[in-house]
């Protein structure tokens, strides 16, 4: 049943192809963006929540060999067309200029992915997309990064731990629209973005696992957001294949789906290409980096030294040689999983366990040298605030999109922590200039947005 629509076409076309996905478009600089979306057959997701059968365990059943992820709820059919994108400076389009047409086809999952280049430092965009007719009204809109030399005003959130079944919202999480509300120039998706592993169906498919995206992130609360807000994308292992995954580590209980498949799924589902660790200027006040935490990794049970790593040997020399010849008055590397913590004893994943120790110890050291250098981090269920009582690098954790997903946490500890809660939200990140330079501030928001923790520093 899957492919009906692709083998009558004409009977389809009057009515699609449609944008039921809306247009993620994010990589944004200070004269480019880059864009994804998906041609689809309806205009919107299907209705309804999707429902598992009971099971027992962790492990959530895999669909029924005649079961298709786009006949469920939240699934988008998809639909092979053609389209291009119109890019303007004025809301009402009169200034629009078309881009090259892109073919949508079933081998790509009907995705089609471009670059938006020439753009003008600190300039809103509207983009529309022509499918049948040039677009009278954009899809989304975006801004550009001031340039490098100039210090503006700079605010971004960033989020992770998006589980389907964790939603406190029937069109979305509470945070998408709390977050829409504080206008943050983009958006850090920070890892977890779906979970293949442990939120029902099992992702064991490519196609299962293309649903786990479609069924969030076509609902109406992403969609508005995405809308007005560019985003940028990082992965961890739940949206890569499973927990505490590696390269080489393709349990038999996910196949057929794998490690290397779960690399490409991502880069479908998102606006990022090629290498997936990349920094981006956002003026003279603010530089972010974005790590790659799955894709270099040595095993997380080997023997711990000098050679064990999260990063990578290629990866580590990039940062450390991007960030030291970096002026920004801001630095912040943002990391898929912990470098501070603390983090649970029985876990061997991340910068905050014994597991890392050595790379760890290298890596904190490193950055706690550096001037007006902090961390944050994703993966954790908790929101909190650590100073690392040997080198005393700052670290955030966002904490999870949602209350009824926090947990896990090891406890408040006073060594580090300066703020710890086990709840759901979002942080926000604002860099105010001044004639002396530029000030930070970082906000802890609950899932409405309310402020329940706050630090500044700088002048």
């Amino acid at each position: 049943m899957r492919y009906c629509a692709l083998f009558f076409p004409a009977l389809l076309l009057a009515q699609g192809p449609y944008l039921a996905e809306g247009l993620r478009i994010g990589e944004i600089t200070e004269n480019s963006a880059s864009v994804r979306f998906r041609l689809s057959q309806q205009p919107r997701q299907n209705k309804g929540r999707y429902e598992p059968p009971k099971y027992e365990g962790q492990r959530p059943p895999a669909l029924a060999d005649d079961q298709d992820p786009w006949l469920l709820p939240g699934g988008v059919p998809g639909l092979a067309g053609r389209a291009r994108l119109w890019v303007a400076t004025r809301p009402d389009m009169k200034d629009a200029k078309p881009g090259e047409w892109l073919q949508a086809e079933t081998r790509s999952d009907f995705v089609l992915k471009t670059a938006i280049t020439g753009l003008r430092p600190g300039r809103t965009y509207y983009v529309g997309v022509e499918i049948h007719t040039k677009p009278d009204k954009p899809a989304a809109s975006f801004t550009t990064a001031p340039e490098s030399n100039r210090r503006a005003p700079v605010k971004f959130t960033a989020a992770s731990c998006l589980a389907y079944r964790s939603l406190d919202h029937e069109e979305g999480f509470e945070i998408f629209p709390s977050m829409e509300k504080i206008a943050p120039q983009f958006i850090v998706f920070a890892g977890d973005n779906v979970y293949y592993d442990n939120d029902p169906p099992l992702a064991n498919t490519t196609e299962a696992a293309r649903y786990h995206w479609q069924r969030l992130y076509a609902m109406p609360r992403p969609l508005a957001l995405f809308s007005r807000t560019p985003q940028y994308w990082m992965k961890d292992d739940r949206d890569t294949l499973c927990d505490d995954c590696w390269p080489g580590r393709d349990p038999d209980w996910m196949r057929p789906m794998t490690f290397a498949e779960g690399q490409r799924i991502f880069l479908e589902q998102t606006p990022v290409e090629g290498k997936t660790y990349r920094t981006f200027r956002w003026g003279r006040s603010l530089q972010i980096w974005l790590l790659e935490g799955r894709d270099f990794r040595s095993p997380n049970d080997s023997a711990d030294g000098p050679s064990k790593t999260i990063l990578g040997a290629e990866q580590k020399a990039w940062l450390k040689s991007t960030l030291d010849q970096s002026d920004a008055d801001w630095r912040i590397i943002i990391s898929p999983t912990p470098w501070v913590g603390p983090d649970r004893p029985d876990k061997a994943d991340n910068y905050a366990n014994a597991a890392f120790a050595t790379e760890a110890k290298e890596m904190r050291a490193w950055a706690s040298q550096k001037k007006n250098v902090i961390v944050i981090c994703g993966d954790r269920h908790w929101q909190y605030h650590s100073v690392d009582p040997e080198t005393g690098l700052h670290e955030f954790g966002t904490g999870p999109a949602s209350d009824s997903h926090a947990g896990g946490s090891p406890g408040e500890d006073r060594r580090f922590h300066r703020f710890h809660r086990v709840a759901g939200g979002f942080l926000s990140v604002s860099v105010e200039p001044s004639a002396a330079g530029s000030r930070l501030v970082l906000r802890h928001h609950d899932v409405k947005g309310a402020v329940v923790y706050e630090f500044s520093t700088g002048s």
